[in-house]
């Protein structure tokens, strides 16, 4: 039966049971039926060329939103790539930061010994998470076979660039249209989701907190890259949900989960516990009572593992007494300051003003939807098809939750993907409208997350105590990662908000908001006929359904565009931060004891000119010689400034026990076995620098600045100055490449 003719048996039925003024409800029924059967039979003689005609039409239309998407993300891409340092220092030269070295180190250990590095990256073959040098390092290697000369320190940037101005802002891009493609879903034309793609990512690079802070700080590569794929398994875990509920492609999206949560893990294993901070709320609020108590379960299962492995791996006996973690731990903000930094995105000025307000009216907006609901919802979930959450349920409610309810004939609605041709009115699973109880739970969910986030950050940056230090301990208990978390937070409540506004009108009117959408001018009556059509014929009409409004959509859309322009212009923390990460790339001598100077590079260059690739030089890695790995190769025993002593790290704490007592013998068993077939050579190059004070535990490199114990190596041969680097400047009286004299003694 087709639509016309549904229309024609509703009509005829109405007449059957009218009163039957003019004629009998028979024969009314019969003339309805003789007319419509008549129409729908010359309708049906050109059908091919109907439907040529209205995919024609609706070709331009379904191309906005990916043409939007695409736009989007370019434009987020920009304003990274805009914000990038500039000029040759930066492509020439390593980044000067206390972790730097290290990253640097790691790429040039997989290009050594190839991919089989990866599982052993430390100095002492201790796991490090590898993605990120992984994709460095292949960089390095695609150019080489095209023939083109990349270095280490290119590949660097050109990861981050990727992974901060494409892959964060395409992800938070697809994290948001969960949301933004169900308030238009069965719009061809999709004018809020379009404009939407365009203004989430932009608006996910606004803030300093990520992606740039990646940089900054640190940096954080590996666990900034983590960051910038997590939204991938955040939108992917959502839809798993929802398969769950719809009992529909539960195995495409657990394979789809499993991959991305996957791939994060394998960029950084602790986004594990980012990743639980925002789903939480979702896994307690959307999924059946015995799978929340499977997922718990399995959160503790991991938590005893990881504690065992913590425990194994770093000896210590405060692990059962919290109030003594991090006891070397010292708040850099106060509490308000730490709230500030939070709502404001660490924005400044009027940039930081206006995202206040932003985050403000958004938390409102997602209060108001918690106690009605029913305002932003285009039906409550009562009058969906198939029970209270419209067939589509998680279990605990009134509706079957097989989606099976809601097929008119019965059938089997395709709840994830594209509706089958047996249930042709099943809109496709995740662009359905809101339902009252749907988007209740998702404003809890939200606001919870934001909540929970905040108080990751302010326990990590400004209290101290038992409580803090477990709740940040995930996180490294330093302010750092929680930093980057701060957009994953605020963005999301942000466009929910706008999403809701959008909604407004449908929800309050009850149903589609019948005459209000945009680009549509059916009465109301009109799209009642095309309803009971649909109702009855199983076909979904295109231009039924709209969930959204003109005004508030235009309102709701205006607002997140003036707060993203103002975020983008009218901020000055981006542009400090790029000049403070230049300037670490640049060489200078302005301050000579700093990590890297421009004569801490000449003198490695030449002390790598002078040993080879193959010997090894000992030396404190914080006065800056650390960077012979990063800048040259050179083979320095302490190629970072944390080698760490377990598992294969022995040697290090063993070398400067060695230095340290006095007795060349001594020193020379320990340090000529490192390499017998080559020499070994030690590296004075001044104090340790300012920027490096904040590693814990620098007094364990204090032997190799006591020039007592040199001279005296010196005298008795154990030490052979070999090149001489106090003419540099007065300050670098005592700076010097020696010889170890294992050709000489027992040591060798």
């Amino acid at each position: 039966m087709t639509g016309v003719e549904a229309v024609a048996d509703v009509s005829a039925n109405k007449a059957e049971n009218g009163s039957g003024e003019a004629c009998s409800g028979e024969a009314s029924a019969d003339i309805m039926r003789t007319v419509v059967r008549t129409v729908a039979a010359q309708t049906a003689a050109v059908p091919a060329i109907t439907v040529r005609t209205v995919a024609k039409r609706m070709m331009p239309g379904r191309l906005l939103l990916p043409i939007c998407s695409v736009l989007g993300v370019l434009a987020a891409f920009a304003v990274v790539l805009l914000w990038f340092p500039r000029g040759e220092a930066v492509w020439d030269y390593p980044l000067h930061q206390i972790d730097a070295p290290a990253h640097y180190y790691f790429i040039r250990k997989i290009l050594d010994e190839g991919v089989g590095a990866a599982t052993h990256l430390w100095p002492n073959d201790a796991y490090y998470p590898p993605l990120f040098h992984l994709l460095a390092a292949g960089l390095v290697k695609a150019g080489e076979l095209l023939g083109l000369n990349v270095s280490v320190y290119a590949a660097f940037n050109v990861v981050w660039l990727v992974g901060a101005g494409l892959i964060w802002p395409a992800g938070m891009q697809m994290f948001i249209g969960y949301w933004t493609r169900r308030v238009d879903g069965r719009t061809p034309w999709r004018p809020f989701s379009s404009a939407m793609a365009v203004l989430v990512p932009l608006l996910a690079v606004v803030s300093p907190c990520h992606p740039y802070q990646m940089l900054q700080s640190g940096p954080l590569l590996a666990y900034g890259l983590a960051t910038s794929l997590l939204p991938f398994w955040m939108v992917a875990t959502l839809r798993l949900f929802d398969a769950i509920a719809a009992r529909q492609g539960i195995a495409r999206w657990m394979a789809v989960t499993v991959l991305t949560g996957g791939l994060c893990l394998f960029a950084h294993p602790r986004i594990a516990f980012t990743w639980l901070l925002f789903m939480g709320p979702f896994v307690l609020l959307r999924l059946p009572w015995k799978l929340i108590l499977a997922v718990v379960g399995a959160v503790a299962v991991c938590a005893v593992a990881f504690l065992l492995y913590m425990m194994s791996s770093y000896q210590s006996d405060r692990y059962f007494d919290p109030s003594s973690w991090f006891h070397t731990f010292v708040p850099n903000r106060t509490v308000p300051e730490a709230l500030r930094v939070y709502v404001t995105e660490n924005l400044t000025g009027v940039a930081g003003a206006v995202m206040a307000v932003g985050v403000a009216v958004a938390v409102l907006v997602v209060v108001l939807v918690v106690v009605r609901p029913r305002w932003f919802a285009v039906v409550s979930a009562s009058t969906m098809p198939g029970g209270s959450d419209g067939g589509l349920g998680n279990g605990r409610d009134g509706g079957t939750g097989d989606g099976r309810d809601a097929c008119p004939g019965g059938g089997s609605g395709d709840g994830v993907g594209t509706a089958s041709s047996g249930c042709r009115s099943a809109v496709r699973f995740s662009e359905r409208p809101f339902t009252a109880r749907e988007v209740r739970k998702d404003a809890i969910s939200l606001l919870l997350a934001f909540l929970l986030n905040g108080l990751v950050y302010v326990c990590s940056t400004a209290l101290t105590g038992w409580f803090p230090n477990i709740v940040a301990a995930a996180w490294y208990r330093a302010e750092t990662r929680p930093l980057t978390m701060i957009p994953l937070g605020v963005v999301p409540l942000i466009c929910f908000a706008v999403c809701m506004l959008a909604c407004v009108r449908g929800g309050a009117g009850g149903r589609g908001n019948a005459g209000a959408g945009i680009g549509t001018g059916m009465s109301a009556g009109a799209e009642d006929v095309l309803a009971i059509a649909d109702e009855r014929t199983g076909r979904n009409h295109p231009r039924s359904g709209r969930t959204y409004s003109t005004l508030p959509t235009v309102i709701a859309v205006a607002l997140v565009t003036a707060l993203t322009t103002t975020c983008l212009f009218a901020d000055t923390t981006r542009a400090a931060m790029s000049d403070s990460i230049r300037a670490n790339y640049e060489l200078s001598d302005d301050q000579p004891t700093e990590q890297l100077t421009g004569t801490k590079y000449e003198i490695l260059k030449d002390v790598a000119e002078t040993v080879g690739d193959e010997a090894a030089v000992i030396s404190d890695p914080l006065n800056g010689s650390m960077y012979g790995m990063a800048a040259f190769g050179t083979q320095m025993l302490f190629p970072i400034y944390n080698p760490m002593a377990e598992k294969n790290g022995a040697i290090f704490g063993q070398v400067e026990r060695a230095f340290d007592s006095g007795d060349g013998d001594v020193l020379l068993d320990t340090v000529c076995p490192i390499n017998p077939e080559e020499p070994e050579y030690f590296l004075t190059m001044g104090p340790q620098a300012e920027s490096l004070q904040m590693f814990t535990f620098k007094e364990q490199y204090d032997p190799f600045h006591r020039q007592d114990l040199i001279d005296r190596y010196v005298a008795d041969g154990t030490l052979v100055k070999v090149r001489d680097y106090s003419d540099a400047g007065d300050y670098a009286d005592g700076w010097a490449l020696y010889r170890f004299g294992c050709g000489t003694a027992g040591g060798r």
